[in-house]
């Protein structure tokens, strides 16, 4: 083996330990700047919010001390996973009056992201607010600014920035892992009606808020933006141009918002990205693939990642130590919640099990960033494009047109 095939392969395995150490979040500069706890409060504890609350509760930086809902059965169960210590409100506007309160993650329904973000913001509190990050551009851009005057924190739930598994994903493409990229699909298929069960039909629209056109764009936001905030990620770029179709096919039953999407984008140098959501079959899940001429990177449910290589693309210099898989009849480098190389040593691997999943990290990390005034890895600057692509592509769904971007929709 000559040399500089080794020291290839040893650069690669040092990366592969960086990145692991800069997620696990525990290295000891850091937990030094965190033994004072966060003092929190969350605003809207529906399911997200739940979700989102248990995270909390876990956290060594974090300490939730009072919890915000106006429907009183999202309060009662967010006040069974908090405890006594955390004081229920109605208001939000009372708990950000309270002044031993550092910061707030924001859970609510679409429209009310960006008055909830902003009131917090210019009441001195940091803001973790869940994504789309606003129901309008202007929204957003506005929330944006008042975190640049209030000089505040303003981290957007785009939760797949604090997956590992992406991550690597994101360090495979930029050392060519997978050639040159020419496309990528994306899907996110279910099948059921996405509708929450409602005691009283007075509830409804704040219930199945999702549904109706006043709060939400329905699968574009609250699914799709995820999607392309990853795709714009890994490709490093913006849509240039989008077309699409959708409708309400298949639940007619009152919603407002497509039940399925199909949408074709243009990005820079070529790549198309091909995105559909679906609620009437749920056969394909959940996944995008990378596609390049050297290989595919395929990312799924449950935090799996795959990469295959193309056949004529020879192989990688590190690939013999990579743990690998049969898949579809081929062999598949696995990505893992660790270094892709098999780890010999404890401290190469990556606590991504019980707790530490992604919504965990990015919690953790949020309150790091108001300790240490660190930027956390998804800011409204970095939410934005995601929101603007999915709000033009529903302009060229309605208008049955094909819509093209400005660099000024993207722009923060």
């Amino acid at each position: 083996m000559n040399g500089s095939h080794e020291l290839t392969r040893r650069e690669f395995l040092k990366q592969a330990a960086l990145s692991a150490a800069a997620f696990s979040f525990g290295i000891l500069t850091a937990r030094a700047n965190q033994q004072e706890k966060v003092r929190l409060g969350v605003i809207g504890t529906g399911a997200q919010g739940q979700n989102l609350l248990r995270q909390l509760m876990s956290l060594p930086n974090a300490e939730v001390v009072a919890l915000c809902d106006i429907y009183p059965p999202h309060r009662i169960g967010a006040m069974e996973i908090a405890g006594e210590k955390a004081q229920p409100y109605r208001d939000y506007r009372a708990l950000l009056d309270r002044k031993d309160i550092e910061a707030v993650v924001i859970a609510t329904p679409l429209h009310l992201h960006a008055p909830m973000s902003i009131d917090a913001m210019q009441a001195g509190k940091h803001v973790f607010c869940e994504k789309a990050i606003a129901y309008s551009l202007e929204q957003a851009r506005t929330m944006a600014r008042v975190a640049r005057e209030t000089k505040r924190i303003l981290q957007i739930g785009h939760q797949r920035h604090y997956n590992p598994i992406y991550d690597q994903a994101y360090r495979l493409i930029q050392e060519g892992a997978i050639g040159r990229i020419t496309h990528v699909r994306a899907l996110w298929h279910r099948n059921g009606n996405w509708r929450r069960p409602v005691p009283n039909p007075k509830f409804e629209r704040l219930l199945n808020w999702r549904l109706y056109k006043e709060y939400s764009h329905g699968l574009l936001t609250e699914l799709a933006s995820h999607q392309l905030d990853v795709i714009n990620w890994l490709l490093g770029s913006y849509p240039l141009s989008v077309m699409g179709t959708g409708g309400i096919d298949y639940w007619q039953d009152g919603r407002e918002v497509y039940d399925n999407v199909e949408l074709i984008f243009e990005y820079p140098n070529g790549i198309k990205v091909v995105y559909t959501s679906i609620t009437a079959n749920a056969y394909d899940g959940y996944g995008e693939w990378f596609m390049g001429d050297k290989g595919t990177i395929v990312l799924t449910e449950e935090n799996k990642g795959l990469l295959f290589r193309e056949p004529r693309a020879g192989k990688l210099e590190w690939e013999d130590d990579a743990s690998t898989v049969q898949a579809g009849g081929r062999t598949a480098i696995t990505l893992q919640a660790r270094p892709t190389r098999r780890a010999q040593t404890p401290s190469e691997q990556l606590n991504y099990g019980a707790n530490r999943n992604a919504y965990y990290l990015e919690l953790e990390h949020f309150c790091q960033c108001v300790r240490t005034g660190e930027t956390p890895r998804c800011t409204a600057e970095q939410a934005i494009p995601a929101l603007a692509a999915v709000l033009l592509a529903e302009e060229a769904i309605a208008t049955g047109t094909k819509r093209h971007f400005t660099q000024e929709m993207f722009q923060a």
